[in-house]
């Protein structure tokens, strides 16, 4: 019984970690952005597709981190929370 709640917590904190990991990479890709990629198409002035495409290679694997990590807190948790 005591073993299954520790594991309980366990699965909690990972399922927060999860969570925390995904919303860290968004605020990295922010300000990755704001501070980098931003001021960088200033001197450049790059075309409409080279930003685009900039940005897309920065966000889309970002947006895909933030949903796998969401998703496997999400699922943690539901475990965790079902199995009580």
């Amino acid at each position: 019984m005591i073993g299954a709640a520790i594991g309980g917590l366990i699965a909690l904190a990972a399922a927060l970690v999860f969570v925390v990991v995904g919303l860290m990479t968004v605020i990295g890709g922010a300000e990755a952005t704001e501070q980098q990629i931003i001021p960088g198409f200033r001197p450049d002035n790059p075309g409409l597709l080279q930003r685009a495409m900039t940005l897309l290679g920065l966000w889309g694997p970002i947006l895909v981190i933030l949903v796998f990590c969401l998703l496997a807190g999400w699922r943690i948790f539901s475990v965790v929370v079902g199995a009580l």
